[in-house]
C-alpha cells in the first residue's frame, strides 16, 4: 500500500511538471500568434493546464469548488471572446466595430479579473494554496494582458482602470486573510499594468515582470511559514528573527513599490508620462489610491513586527530556501538603483 502510495505521489507530480510546461506553451502560443484565433487557441491551453494544478495537495471538496467556478468564468469569457471575434472577422455588424471591441475586451477584462468583473477573483484565490494562487494572480492574467494590447483602447479599459484602482484599495482594507490582501492588491496592480500597457509597452513589460517577481517572493515566504491569517503572524517565532521580519516588511514594501525597491521606477515613468498627457486627474487618482492601499500593507508589517514569546502551531520545517530569497531580495534592491537611470532619461 505503500509503495502504491509513492507511486501515486511521483505520478501526480510528474503531471504536474507537464502541466507547468504546458502554461508556459500557451503562452508562447498567445505571444506568437498571428490571428485572434491562434490567441484564443493559447488561452484555451492555459485553462485547460491550470485546471488540474488546482487540485494539488488540496481539500477534494474545496478544489472541486474553486476548479468550477473559475471554469465557468472562463469558459463563458472565452465564447464571448471567440463569438465577436469570428463576427469581426465575418464583417458582421461592420457599422458597429466599436461595439464589438467592446465586447471582446469585456471579456478579456473578465478573464484576468479586473474590477468591476472582479467578483470570482477573491473567491477562488482564497481557496487555493500559496503556490497556485501565485500562478492564478500572475501567469495566467499573461495571456489576456497580451491580447488587451493588441485590440484598440476604448473607455471601457478606462473605466476599469479607475474602478480597479478603487476597490483594489478600498476592499482590502477590511481583510484578515493574507490572500485576500495579495489578490485586492492584484486587482489593484491590473489598473497599473493597464495603464502602463496604455502609455508605454516597454514600462508595462518591466512593471509586469518585477510585480511577478515580488509576488513570487512573497508567495514563497508565506508558503514555507504556512501563513495565512495576520492573527497566524503573532504565533509564529521564525517571524519574530530581525532578519525574517526585514525581509517581510521589504517584500511588502516592494509590492507596494515604495522608493528604492525595484517597482517604484515604473510607477515614477508612468507618472512622468502622464504629466506629458496633461492627465492630472488621472495622476491623483493613483497617488491617492496608492496611500490608501499603504495601509493594508502596513497591516501584515504591523502583525509581524509584535512580540509575544509563543509556541508555534504551525509546521516550520522549511526554512533554508528562504536564505536564498533573501538575497533574491537584496538584489532587487540593488537593480532598482541601476534601473533609475534608463527609465527617467529615456525618450518615450
Amino acid at each position: 500500500m505503500k509503495f502504491y502510495q509513492n507511486n501515486m505521489f511521483l505520478e501526480h507530480s510528474k503531471m504536474n511538471y507537464f502541466f507547468l510546461l504546458m502554461l508556459m506553451f500557451s503562452t508562447m502560443i498567445t505571444i506568437n500568434s498571428s490571428s485572434w484565433i491562434g490567441a484564443w487557441m493559447g488561452m484555451e491551453i492555459s485553462l485547460l493546464s491550470f485546471i488540474p494544478l488546482m487540485m494539488m495537495k488540496y481539500k477534494m471538496f474545496e478544489s472541486s469548488n474553486s476548479m468550477m467556478i473559475y471554469f465557468m468564468i472562463q469558459a463563458s469569457s472565452s465564447c464571448f471572446l471567440l463569438f465577436f471575434t469570428l463576427m469581426n472577422k465575418m464583417e458582421f455588424f461592420f457599422y458597429k466595430i466599436d461595439l464589438m471591441n467592446y465586447f471582446i475586451q469585456f471579456s478579456l477584462l473578465m478573464k484576468i479579473g479586473a474590477a468591476p468583473f472582479h467578483w470570482w477573483t477573491p473567491k477562488i484565490s482564497n481557496l487555493l494554496n500559496w503556490k497556485i494562487c501565485f500562478i492564478l494572480l500572475t501567469w495566467q492574467e499573461s495571456n489576456p494582458l497580451i491580447m488587451i494590447s493588441l485590440a484598440k483602447f476604448s473607455n471601457l479599459i478606462y473605466y476599469s482602470i479607475i474602478i480597479s484602482l478603487m476597490i483594489g484599495s478600498i476592499i482590502g482594507l477590511n481583510q484578515a486573510s493574507l490572500k485576500l490582501i495579495i489578490t485586492y492588491s492584484s486587482i489593484n496592480h491590473i489598473s497599473w499594468l493597464l495603464i502602463s500597457m496604455m502609455l508605454n509597452f516597454y514600462i508595462f513589460m518591466i512593471y509586469f515582470i518585477i510585480y511577478i517577481i515580488t509576488i513570487l517572493l512573497i508567495c514563497l515566504f508565506l508558503n514555507n511559514f504556512n501563513i495565512n491569517y495576520m492573527n497566524q503572524m503573532f504565533e509564529n517565532n521564525y517571524i519574530k528573527k530581525y532578519m525574517w521580519k526585514f525581509y517581510l516588511i521589504s517584500l511588502f514594501f516592494s509590492l507596494k513599490e515604495i522608493p528604492p525597491m525595484l517597482g517604484f521606477f515604473p510607477k515614477f515613468k508612468i507618472g512622468l508620462l502622464n504629466s506629458k498627457l496633461d492627465d492630472f486627474r488621472c495622476i491623483s487618482a493613483f497617488i491617492i489610491f496608492s496611500l490608501i492601499t499603504l495601509l493594508f500593507y502596513m497591516y501584515p508589517m504591523m502583525s509581524s513586527l509584535i512580540l509575544y514569546k509563543m509556541n508555534s502551531k504551525w509546521n516550520l520545517n522549511k526554512i533554508k530556501l528562504l536564505n536564498y530569497l533573501f538575497l533574491i531580495l537584496t538584489t532587487n534592491m540593488l537593480l532598482s538603483m541601476i534601473m533609475i537611470l534608463p527609465l527617467t532619461f529615456s525618450k518615450n
